[in-house]
């Protein structure tokens, strides 16, 4: 077990920036969920605000590095058009980047997505460790049931959330938020995702966290551990060795399985087991709160559905790639 989370000195990280790019093709493509052909993607740019060292998207070939971000230009109205001629149940927005960052320009462009999914009566599925601004929570409200957002966690220590999460909202301020979003009427939800072996899966860092949600009326969470690859790896090392944490962490993967998982690429996972009894513990003290956990079938495509013995039946939910 980690033994300290206590805060920690985190160098400050500038923000990258912002450039337009045209759009080049068709916007609609697969989404990560390969047994739910109805749901599919839309990117908004291409790069990352937040430079988690877990996100399986900063180690896609394709990412431009962390000092810039593309925002690709005319997405909503290229949508209503591909969407006159395909209609799918709902669009997961975007599987490579956080769709609120703090960049104006990026969160007007995505509440414009989901005002023309709505125009067409398509879901708008959006995932966050970001603050949604005020202004946009509103754009949002006007779409309210076409809306779905998760809003994802890994921990409350402000120390550790901004080793884990440099450029990300600060925890407390996600919770209010979601007190807030909930208040429009826009459905919400939160994941714990991704945990971290010894790090973010611990009692005290887990019970904290979930009485917290509890506080804002959270009754479920969805909760998946990280999978590794090996520039995900390097990441992490980098951001865990100078406070001794890496080794602990790293550790725990050694003889886990590397799996394909639908639309994802090959990666190592925990052992089955390790992850077993993880998922077994944060149920009995999300139950002790009053929660139940759904775990993410997209990030354990070893657990079989269906089957008590492999701790629930699984879900899939919005995926833990947004860094």
């Amino acid at each position: 077990m980690i033994a300290s989370l206590s805060p920690v000195p985190v160098p400050v990280k500038r923000l990258p920036r912002l450039e337009h790019v045209p759009r080049k093709g068709v916007v609609l493509h697969p989404s990560p969920f390969a047994d739910q052909p109805d749901v599919l993607s839309l990117n908004l740019g291409r790069g990352c605000v937040q430079r988690c060292p877990f996100c399986s998207v900063r180690a896609n070939a394709g990412y431009p590095g962390d000092d810039v971000l593309y925002l690709y230009e005319g997405t909503a109205a290229k949508l209503d058009a591909e969407l006159k001629v395909r209609r799918p149940k709902a669009v997961f927005v975007c599987p490579s980047t956080d769709p609120f960052p703090p960049l104006g320009a990026v969160q007007h462009e995505a509440a414009r997505v989901v005002a023309a999914l709505a125009a067409h009566g398509v879901e708008a599925w959006l995932m966050t460790r970001g603050y949604i601004r005020p202004a946009i929570q509103e754009l949002l409200a006007h779409q309210a049931g076409k809306v779905k957002v998760t809003v994802a966690f890994t921990t409350l220590d402000r120390g550790l959330q901004r080793v884990l999460e440099p450029l990300a909202a600060p925890p407390r301020l996600r919770l209010r938020q979601i007190k807030q979003l909930r208040a429009r009427g826009i459905a919400v939800q939160a994941a714990l995702e991704p945990l971290l072996p010894g790090l973010t899966d611990t009692r005290e860092n887990l019970d904290e966290l979930l009485e917290a949600l509890a506080g804002v009326g959270v009754r479920q969470v969805t909760a998946s551990y990280s999978f590794l690859r090996e520039s995900m790896r390097e990441e992490l090392v980098h951001a865990l060795e100078p406070l001794g944490w890496d080794q602990a962490v790293l550790a725990a993967f050694q003889g886990g399985p590397v799996l394909a998982a639908g639309n994802i690429a090959p990666a190592r996972y925990l052992p089955k087991a390790r992850r077993q009894r993880g998922y077994s513990a944060l149920m009995a003290l999300a139950a002790n709160h009053g929660m139940s956990v759904r775990v993410n079938a997209a990030t354990n495509p070893d657990f079989a559905p269906g089957r008590a013995a492999e701790v629930a039946r699984p879900r899939q939910q919005l995926l833990p790639m947004m860094g």
